[in-house]
């Protein structure tokens, strides 16, 4: 059988299935083999995109992190120009307002790096404005440069993308930056203003002599060695106790030194100054701003030229009491805003407003506003109503909150008070809450009033018609207490309606900004520094969203510019030019730029919401996301 099967040809059939076997498996190897090919063809073209989209990334992250560098190191070059136009302002600022006792501070030593500005440009100057000298001149167009580079590190920040890391190195390179120019600022040999010695002299009342400065003005000692540099030595005290009490311990430390007295008040306020920048930082970061609006908040405020100069130079304290402001404000920030519902945060945040309106008792406004806003988180728990439904439903914790406040703020007032009012008759107390000079003088300071009423002293002759009638309706002190009220009823109904319509924290800065900007306006007694409490709380009012309202940013824009403007009132120190010259100089210079930049600014923003309104409901000013 196995002869025939091979004879029939079997061998030959294994031979042909053996030979198809071996096709077909041969033909599923080279399958295989093809797509193992093309798979590691596939692999290798997706590692080798891979790679390359790594190595673009590498490369975009260097290139990022140069560009960071680059801007890093831009705004470090400006700062240090901030800080050498502060050094190069020492010499001319002595010229322009040297003092006896200044002048025997070791900042002399820097003379030799200011006055350098051409002689042809001040003759040339001095033809348009004959009333300004070299002094006034230098010493402004350092002040110009100041506020070019802190405009200029304020947009670079805004627009600089960069980590969190970097923002806080930023902040600390700021911080450090201040405290040099501070430090020089505290030993600079001028004086723009001579309140130190008015501070000085409440608190020789008190320790040296043992009287009350409420009631027994420094005069009274005319022996005294501080009496001759006390400018207000005829009037009682203006200030709270609490700074009364401030006084008399460095009294009590300091003796009679006046040139101790320069240095220890100046150190503090520029410690306040930089204690300030940091609670404002802490504040926004509490209430869960970006990075980014952190730091620009910490900027606009610590590096603004006005607010050093006035703190670290001038030692006025406005400084002070903004700390308590915003010390408060720090009590009761969060992101949510429900700390302000909650009695163990706002009760603390209130008694530190509170302390600062013992300091200095404008910051009663503040406290009121605060008072306000409280009232309404209680009112609105829920969201949207209308005020009356509101106060039927609600008016009772509400009440009992209003009680509680007010029994909180009677207290404060009357521990502080009761050391300096035991003895005294409430006419007598009554008398020396209105005896200060910038409540019972006619004569208004730094203001329009002053311009209009020194335009009558130099032109006797009154004018004819309704324009003279108008003339000497302006001159009154009167007249301009009742526009000073009427802007301050306005305002407030404007800062009260916009606390109703979303009562936040930031709503309360956007409406303390609005009430006391519309004050300094039409205020008949004003000074530069007053500007402390627009300039501290301008960051907390930095717009929620990148659509801000316009008036959010018109504020911005307020403050900005009345900085600047307020210089003017330095400009030949202040007074009518011996010479003759334009008296506007004396309030109209400073008012009139924010308040037509404040115009512009909310008509832009008006414009743009109408441009905005088919696309976006809600309108608004665009600004830059405020990302990290």
């Amino acid at each position: 059988m196995l002869g025939e099967w091979f004879a029939n040809g079997g061998y030959s059939s294994i031979g042909s299935f053996n030979l198809g076997l071996i096709l077909t498996r041969a033909a599923k190897g080279l399958a295989r083999w093809d797509r193992l090919k093309s798979a590691r063809w596939h692999m290798n073209n997706k590692l080798l995109i891979e790679d390359r989209q790594q190595e673009r990334e590498q490369h975009g992250k260097r290139v990022t992190s140069a560009h960071m560098r680059t801007r890093f190191s831009l705004v470090a070059v400006l700062l240090v120009l901030y800080l050498t136009g502060v050094v190069v302002a020492i010499a001319p600022l002595e010229q322009l307002a040297g003092h006896p006792v200044a002048g025997r501070l070791p900042g002399t030593l820097l003379r030799p790096l200011g006055l350098w500005l051409p002689t042809r440009l001040v003759l040339l100057c001095s033809r348009a404005l004959p009333f300004l000298d070299k002094a006034d001149l230098t010493f402004h167009f350092w002040m110009l440069v100041l506020f070019l580079l802190y405009g200029t590190v304020l947009w670079l920040v805004w627009n600089w993308v960069a980590t969190a890391r970097q923002r806080c190195q930023l902040l600390g390179l700021v911080g450090s930056i201040l405290l040099i120019g501070g430090g020089i600022l505290v030993v600079a040999p001028g004086m723009l203003s001579h309140d130190i010695f008015v501070y000085a002299g409440y608190g020789r009342v008190i320790v040296a002599h043992g009287a009350n400065p409420y009631f027994v003005p420094l005069s009274a000692f005319p022996n005294d060695p501080l009496t001759p540099l006390d400018d207000w030595k005829t009037a009682v005290a203006a200030y709270g106790p609490l700074w009364l009490l401030v006084c008399a311990a460095l009294s009590w430390l300091l003796g009679a030194n006046a040139v101790a007295y320069v240095l220890a008040f100046r150190l503090l306020a520029l410690a306040a100054h930089l204690l300030n920048m940091a609670l404002i930082v802490l504040i926004l970061r509490a209430l869960g701003r970006s990075e980014r609006v952190i730091a620009v908040g910490g900027i606009l405020y610590g590096l603004n030229p006005l607010m050093l100069i006035e703190s670290a130079l001038g030692a006025h304290n406005d400084v002070l009491m903004m700390t308590g402001l915003l010390l408060g404000c720090w009590c009761c920030a969060d992101a949510e805003g429900a700390r302000l519902e909650q009695t163990r945060y706002w009760l603390p945040a209130l008694v530190l407003m509170l302390v600062a309106a013992l300091i200095k008792f404008t910051a009663l406004l503040g406290v009121a506003l605060f008072l306000c806003l409280l009232l309404m988180r209680t009112l609105r728990p829920e969201g949207s109503q209308r005020f009356l439904p509101a106060l039927r439903r609600y008016w009772r914790p509400a009440l009992a909150q209003l009680l509680l406040a007010l029994g909180c703020g009677l207290c404060v007032g009357g521990l502080a008070y009761f050391p300096f009012w035991v003895g005294h008759s409430p006419h007598e107390i009554m008398i020396s809450l209105v005896a200060p000079p910038s409540t019972s003088r006619e004569l208004g300071q730094f203001s329009i009033l002053r311009a209009i009423q020194e335009w009558r002293h130099y032109h006797p002759q009154p004018l004819q018609g309704m324009a003279g009638q108008l003339l000497a309706l302006l001159g009154q002190r009167s007249t301009w207490n009742a526009l000073q009220g009427l802007a301050l009823l306005v305002a407030l109904g404007g800062a009260l309606w916009l606390l109703w319509k979303q009562p936040q924290l930031q709503r309360w800065a956007v409406g303390s900004l609005l009430t006391m900007g519309a004050i300094f306006l039409v205020t008949p007694w004003f000074f530069p520094w007053y500007l402390a409490w627009l300039i501290a709380l301008a960051p907390l009012a930095l717009p929620l969203s990148e659509r801000s309202k316009a008036l959010e940013y018109a504020l911005q824009v307020f403050v900005l510019v009345f900085s600047l403007s307020a210089f003017a009132i330095y400009l030949s120190r202040g007074y009518v030019p011996a010479k003759g010259g334009w008296i506007g100089w004396m309030g109209l210079s400073a008012v009139a730029p924010p308040s037509l930049a404040f115009g512009l600014a909310w008509l832009g923003g008006w414009w743009q919401t109408r441009r905005r309104s088919s696309s976006s409901s809600n309108g608004g000013l665009l600004l830059r996301p405020s990302g990290p």
